[in-house]
């Protein structure tokens, strides 16, 4: 597909989308190729970062219409070959393109790539975008709002009238200021669409493979339109189609499911929902530090769309090069993942043509450089309260401490560090169970004020072992202080 705007009065074209002729302020017309043809081409051996595998081709496409567009492939052409593209063959599909200037317009060539959309108008929809925090769209935290505008739009045009989009803000956090913030809420009224906060709705019980999930009832009642950011995850490793489903059920399960182990259990949640499509929205994506807004913008400019979730997550890891996350082995079969792998039916731009190195995440790493996390698979409240909290304390000079997070700390990944803090009821119980005194213990009932405090008097103490009466007293003191103050 060849996309341009042309004023048919002064025969202009522009590659990008306008509205009116720069020459003659007349409207343009938006002028859709779709039958191509090879009129050239060339063979790369050098790699570079964007482009890291060879070696690679690329060819110049010509249109019906004699538009023209290089194309990066590692098929070989010759002059003169036809370029097309053909429709999934398998619900397990996974759809990667490539966009230029046209979001709405890839959106529908994309979709149009599935071997089936499965949505009527006559269906109840809901799009279940990524809102865990109060971000920028530029941020990239949270869904794009323009590519939720256009999957609305798409909709309506299909003749879909009950649209809702739903979600939950990561625990801690406020669903209606997170969308407000990433400018989701401003698309929503711009298009009469109800946001739904799925942390007020109705859930139903399911249970699956002995797991028994609280999954809120819009998901069950409704078709769904998974549309969850591609970024890396400090925890899972990877933020993808699976990931975004974990907030569809109550607080309690997610924090069940951390504590029984989300590798296992994220897995199992897949199968306990209904069928869903997932639009993942790579249009800028996220690498390093994520999924909060300590990773790095990806500036991707793709997206990836499958029935299948797994494949889908399967895609993305392998596209950014990334170590595969322990849940998708999970749930493709962990002595069969290599395997399962190369069987990926993929549609549209060619996996190895796609990809590049995204960072890796740090799991070590927080926002401040002397505060160093030792994550045991820690439910979302602590995790996240811990990121927040190192957050609070950046530009204060200090010295080293490790959190300590979770109920699956071993004596191994504490061993030879100094200045732990037991961060959160398992890690403080875990602790004691394998007889290392921490320097302090932070309960997840302690108010936030102080919690600070007390981090703030261990990081800027090096002579610190433990914390004495004195100190606890003054973290009170100071919590306490500020819920006075917040009174009046």
């Amino acid at each position: 597909m060849i996309v341009r705007w042309v004023c048919e009065k002064d025969n202009r074209k522009w590659i990008y989308p306008i509205k009116k002729c720069l020459y003659c302020g007349e409207p343009v017309k938006k002028q859709v190729g779709r039958k191509t043809k090879v009129i050239g081409l060339t063979k790369v051996n050098i790699p570079s970062p964007l482009h890291p595998i060879t070696p690679y081709n690329i060819i110049l496409l010509e249109d019906e219409f004699g538009n023209r567009m290089p194309k990066k492939t590692m098929k070989d052409y010759k002059i003169g070959d036809v370029y097309s593209i053909e429709k999934a063959k398998t619900d397990s599909a996974v759809i990667i393109t490539k966009i230029k200037y046209d979001l709405g317009e890839s959106l529908k060539e994309s979709l149009n790539l599935l071997n089936s959309f499965d949505i009527e108008k006559q269906d109840k929809v809901l799009i279940k975008p990524c809102i865990i925090e109060p971000a920028y769209p530029y941020q990239t935290s949270n869904t794009s709002p323009k590519l939720l505008d256009e999957i609305i739009k798409m909709l309506k045009d299909m003749g879909v009238s009950d649209i809702i989009v739903g979600d939950q803000a990561m625990p801690g956090n406020d669903t209606t200021a997170s969308a407000k913030k990433s400018g989701i809420l401003d698309v929503c009224k711009k298009n009469d669409i109800p946001l739904v906060d799925l942390r007020k709705s109705q859930y139903i019980e399911k249970t699956e493979d002995g797991m028994k999930f609280s999954i809120a009832k819009e998901i069950m009642e409704r078709k769904v339109i998974n549309v969850p950011v591609m970024k890396t995850n400090s925890q899972l490793g990877v933020s993808g189609a699976m990931e975004n489903m974990l907030r569809v059920v109550d607080e309690n399960t997610q924090m069940e499911m951390f504590a029984v182990d989300i590798e296992k259990t994220l897995p199992k949640l897949i199968k306990a929902l209904p069928k869903f499509v997932t639009i993942g929205d790579a249009t800028i994506g996220m690498h390093a530090q994520g999924p909060t807004l300590l990773g790095e913008p990806a500036f991707m400019n793709m997206l990836f769309i499958s029935k299948d979730p797994v494949a889908l997550d399967s895609a993305f890891s392998e596209v950014g090069m990334l170590p595969t996350p322990e849940y998708i082995k999970e749930a493709t079969g962990i002595n069969e993942y290599d395997a399962y792998v190369k069987k990926l039916e993929i549609v549209g731009d060619e996996l190895e043509a796609a990809r590049y190195h995204l960072k890796v995440p740090d799991k070590t790493a927080s926002a401040h450089p002397r505060i160093k996390l030792i994550d045991a698979k820690s439910n979302p409240l602590v995790f996240y309260t811990a990121l927040k909290a190192s957050s609070k304390l950046v530009g204060l000079p200090g010295h080293e401490i490790n959190i300590a997070m979770g109920k699956f700390l071993t004596e191994e990944m504490v061993n030879g560090k100094k200045r732990i803090i037991a961060y959160g009821t398992d890690a403080i119980n875990k602790l004691k169970e394998l007889n290392i005194t921490p320097i302090a213990e932070v309960p997840e009932d302690m108010g936030d004020i102080e919690k600070l405090t007390l981090l703030k008097s261990i990081l800027e103490n090096p002579d610190k072992k433990s914390v004495s009466v004195k100190d606890k007293m003054k973290s009170k003191l100071a919590g306490l202080g500020a819920k006075i103050k917040g009174a009046f």
